[in-house]
């Protein structure tokens, strides 16, 4: 799949891949593969960063403070927009991405079995007008992995879209494979 703002290359090469704004049709596409919802009983979204508090408090802080001060996502100037809310379904769709890669050691948008984004945030309940990724690999920080997808234009277009009102952002560890961190952040509005 090719990234926004660049080459699926370039944004593998530094663990960052935008997915770009999906908007749901009047009549919502028949999904040919089917979606298994996976229970994970998560007890930390957060790879042991930030202590008790986790990584969500933080990752919410930087992107409101973004969205309340505009940005330049590449060419395109964002004025202010409204804060997002936490969303507990996006945590799940972004826990089991993020479980998901770092069980089976890949990077991309879409699983191995061909389930999409918007397929893994329906799954959950969350019943969305539009919906958008981004995904991030082997970042250390909040900071890190935050700054990275305001510093890319397609990540950074999803962080500053009005339509999207509501956020879910996890990250899963496993060292045994390629960059260890794996983070997802699901974006939608209703």
């Amino acid at each position: 799949m090719a990234a926004c703002g660049g080459g699926f290359r370039d944004y593998l090469a530094d663990g960052t891949e935008p997915l770009p704004v999906l908007v749901a049709s009047a009549r919502p596409a028949r999904a040919t593969v089917p979606v298994p919802v996976t229970k994970h009983t998560v007890t930390d979204v957060s790879c042991g960063l930030n202590g008790r508090h986790g990584i969500q408090t933080e990752v919410l802080q930087r992107v409101n403070a973004l969205r309340a001060a505009g940005a330049v996502c590449g060419a395109t100037t964002y004025v202010a927009v409204a804060p997002l809310t936490w969303n507990s379904d996006l945590l799940k769709a972004a826990q089991g991405h993020s479980s998901d890669m770092a069980k089976n050691n890949y990077f991309s948008h879409n699983r191995p079995d061909g389930s999409t984004p918007a397929q893994r945030v329906r799954a959950t309940g969350y019943r969305y007008t539009a919906v958008g990724e981004n995904i991030a690999a082997g970042q250390p920080t909040v900071e890190k992995v935050v700054t990275k997808w305001i510093d890319s234009p397609g990540h950074c277009q999803n962080l500053m879209n009005p339509r999207f009102r509501n956020i879910g952002v996890a990250c899963a560890r496993n060292d045994a494979t390629t960059y260890h961190l794996y983070w997802t952040m699901d974006l939608g509005g209703t």
